[in-house]
């Protein structure tokens, strides 16, 4: 039964990951707990698989962490000027001064500081916000769930354009529909997201540009707002669409040209001339036999862009004014919050570190060839 498990690990953690998503659809949770499912099932696939390597992994992550935490509290240490006069204003009085630095522990050395504030990290208190007077990370919990949600449709929009360009591409490598999609692929890429989401609000929410008394565009879709997805879905969905495509165009330009690469690199294996020889058709030739060995480099590299995600996000956020932690930070910079500040940037950098971990973990369930490798290495 194990070995059945193992040899079947690749579809199982497929159907168990779209269970979740529909599940997630259909009950709407907090999106927190999707992610936290998703997470877990990666994980569990990654045990399954290679135990050893899952655990070296997650062993590896827990350095990283607290390094990072090192660095975010320093860093916000280092800021020029006192933080209490800072967030009190220069007008407050000594008395008002050693109230807030007593309440944050700024009368205390660095270290015993740090050590504090993580040891509240490890049990999920990230601290009280003295200006938007909540604790930070109900803050911040409440802030994700947008920007998991902008996230996440970002990468099934680049997904969703990717896989049939990039087949197609491969396929008809070095024709005109080849040159084509590589051309406007690239327009993408050189476009940075905040410019691409000026360009989307221009064209296809407020009109567009005038031309001799024509106007050059749409009014389609919203430019701004955010409404949750249990409130109204067709809203959700219009309010989202725009900031999802502003971040997922670049990528979906990244994903395309490295999966016509690999698709063309398929293409010329033996298996595909067996399949041609045997009649099977295009069709199936490229989405049932040449699409899965190209998409294992395509899932490493989905991870590693998650980071460029997370930091666009932040960006899309405060342009159409999406209440995700990256508006939640701005708000903390710009009213001197530098608690919030901290624990909003260690969170981001946490999300990050997580998916790409469970970049390593999906490959490792979803790949055969590298499982063989781990177990043959080892023997």
């Amino acid at each position: 039964m194990k070995q059945l498990a193992r040899d079947q690990l690749g579809r199982i953690v497929t159907v168990a990951l779209i269970a979740t998503v529909a599940w997630a659809w259909f009950f709407r949770p907090p999106f927190s707990w999707t992610f936290g499912v998703l997470v877990a099932i990666g994980t569990a696939g990654a045990v399954i698989a290679d135990g050893r390597y899952a655990l070296r992994r997650i062993v590896s992550v827990i350095p990283i962490l607290v390094g990072v935490s090192f660095v975010v509290f320093a860093l916000m240490a280092s800021l020029p000027g006192d933080p209490a006069i800072n967030i009190l204003g220069p007008a407050a009085t000594p008395d008002q001064i050693e109230i807030v630095r007593t309440e944050l522990g700024l009368d205390e050395p660095f270290f015993s500081r740090y050590g504090n504030w993580l040891g509240g990290v490890v049990l999920g208190d990230l601290g009280s916000s003295i200006v938007l007077r909540e604790d930070i990370a109900d803050g911040i919990s409440r802030s994700m769930t947008p920007t998991l949600q902008v996230m996440a449709y970002s990468v099934v929009i680049s997904l969703a354009v990717a896989l049939p360009l990039g087949v197609w591409a491969g396929y008809r490598q070095g024709s005109a529909s080849d040159r084509a999609i590589n051309n406007v692929m690239l327009g993408f890429l050189a476009t940075p997201n905040y410019v691409l989401a000026v360009l989307l609000v221009l064209f296809l929410a407020i009109g567009g540009l005038s031309v001799l008394g024509n106007e050059i565009g749409f009014h389609a879709l919203p430019a701004a707002r955010y409404v949750p997805l249990g409130d109204n879905v067709v809203l959700h969905f219009k309010h989202m669409l725009l900031p999802s495509l502003s971040l997922a165009m670049g990528q979906a330009a990244v994903f395309m040209r490295l999966l016509r690469s690999d698709m063309i690199g398929t293409l010329r294996l033996p298996f595909i001339d067996l399949a041609r020889s045997k009649g099977l058709p295009t069709r199936r030739i490229l989405w049932r036999h040449a699409l899965r060995p190209s998409s294992f480099t395509l899932l490493t590299v989905v991870g590693l862009t998650m980071g460029l995600l997370i930091g666009g996000a932040l960006i899309v956020e405060f342009i159409f004014t999406i209440p995700g932690v990256g508006a939640y930070i701005f708000l903390g910079v710009t009213q001197r919050d530098f608690i919030a500040v901290q624990g909003g940037v260690l969170v981001i950098s946490t999300l990050y570190i997580i998916v790409l971990t469970m970049s390593d973990f999906l490959y490792l369930a979803l790949d055969p060839r590298l499982r063989g490798r781990e177990v043959g290495a080892r023997a």
